[in-house]
């Protein structure tokens, strides 16, 4: 999941309006908006306050996992596969 996924699911299963979460993050009820819809990314220095308000982690708010799944394995080698149809090795691994 996005982090733009992860607050709208986790805000909306602790009975939050956008309105109180700005509140209590002292932001505007339109920046929570954007971040939800993805358009804009919440500050880096209210990363943990967002966690602490949604009662979830850090790496659960920023999606991280030790291990992938099998299926994103199977992704990741599908894309670069259809990559390595395209283009050069190195234009493959240069890429950002």
């Amino acid at each position: 999941m996005q982090i733009n996924e992860v607050i709208r699911k986790y805000r909306k299963e602790n009975n939050l309006t956008q309105e109180e979460m700005a509140n209590r993050l002292d932001v505007s009820a339109p920046a929570v908006n954007k971040w939800e819809s993805g358009s804009t990314m919440p500050d880096i220095t209210l990363l943990s306050p967002i966690a602490r308000l949604l009662h979830i982690s850090l790496d659960e708010l920023l999606s991280f996992k030790d291990n992938l799944t099998d299926l994103e394995v199977t992704n990741i080698v599908k894309d670069i596969d259809r990559r390595f149809e395209s283009q050069e090795f190195d234009a493959v691994f240069l890429q950002d």
